[in-house]
């Protein structure tokens, strides 16, 4: 195999794998109300992993204002994960500061359509 042909190969499994690790958008259902105002849901992503099993649930996932008084138990949602960390961000539209250098983390989940 050429030095070419390494390259591509190496180039396309760095590319997949990427991608694997990049989290950008899931559909999912709403399993539970995390408080009363709505402002974050449980949820479990529907696709199932490659081996077939349910992926886990995502919790504490937030909800823009606008969705919180339509969203129901058992909807189906659009789910995206934000660039940044938000375990730092309180809601508000003050500043925060990182809590960790994570990016499209499932743990920076926020719900922003319901369909």
């Amino acid at each position: 195999m050429s030095k070419r042909d390494q390259d591509v190969r190496f180039i396309k499994m760095l590319m997949r794998n990427f991608g694997i690790v990049t989290n950008v958008a899931q559909l999912c259902r709403v399993t539970r109300f995390e408080n009363k105002d709505h402002s974050k849901v449980d949820v479990q992503p529907l696709a199932r992993t490659q081996s077939g099993n349910k992926r886990g649930l995502l919790i504490n996932v937030h909800v823009g204002r606008l969705l919180r008084d339509e969203l129901k138990i058992g909807d189906v949602v659009v789910v995206t994960f934000i660039d940044r960390s938000t375990e730092n961000w309180d809601g508000s539209n003050r500043d925060y500061y990182l809590a960790s250098d994570r990016t499209h983390s499932v743990n920076d989940a926020f719900v922003i359509e319901v369909y």
